[in-house]
């Protein structure tokens, strides 16, 4: 289910989260495992949705590679967005801004793909609308999470799981945001709306 290469993605997110929202005060091992619930929940129920959809999704660190609009514009490698971004605006706000984009997902057909059926027509290949689906799962599961964390009364579990769902909503490279944007516009109109909601709500 996990390769290795992704697990270490993982495990870097997670110590990434917690030292950005910990900074700059001083690291508290509850923010450890707030950024561990947080980011499994969100992966573990994307794993869940792409069975459904017969896709395997690997994650890995977000990378920037175009730079523009034009075939030219981008870079030889991958920039790792996913770690200079988060940290460099994180630092250089004083902690004031808490950029949570660390990850993004690649796919591709599982051995069942071709067996998939969608009402008169088969899929062979993954299409945007699977990976809009897979994406919004896990935001959605944010929201739950967010709301689990109200009931059970951990504030910084429900601040922290809008945050990042707000942080991977937007419409941007590889982010969920963008798979959802340009697979789902309904849902990703929907999703937004939620999130600005239970923004309003846990900052009053």
């Amino acid at each position: 289910m996990f390769t290795k290469r992704e697990t270490i993605w993982i495990i870097i997110a997670i110590l990434s989260f917690a030292f950005i929202i910990a900074f700059p005060n001083n690291f508290a091992p509850y923010i450890l495992a707030i950024a561990f619930i947080i980011i499994s929940t969100n992966i573990l129920v994307k794993k869940f949705a792409s069975k459904y959809f017969s896709v395997n999704i690997q994650h890995e660190v977000w990378g920037l590679q175009k730079y523009g609009w034009y075939t030219r514009s981008h870079f030889k490698k991958p920039i790792p967005a996913g770690l200079i971004f988060p940290f460099f605006l994180t630092i250089f706000s004083i902690g004031i801004i808490k950029p949570l984009t660390f990850l993004q997902f690649k796919s591709k057909p599982s051995k069942t793909r071709v067996l998939k059926k969608r009402g008169n027509h088969r899929y062979s290949e993954v299409n945007e609308s699977d990976l809009a689906f897979i994406s919004a799962w896990g935001l959605w599961a944010l929201i739950l999470l967010a709301i689990l964390g109200s009931i059970l009364k951990q504030p910084e579990l429900t601040k922290y799981s809008i945050y990042f769902g707000i942080w991977n909503l937007l419409p941007i490279s590889n982010l969920d945001g963008a798979k959802l944007f340009f697979g789902s516009l309904f849902n990703w109109i929907l999703l937004a709306i939620t999130y600005i909601i239970a923004l309003v709500i846990i900052l009053i």
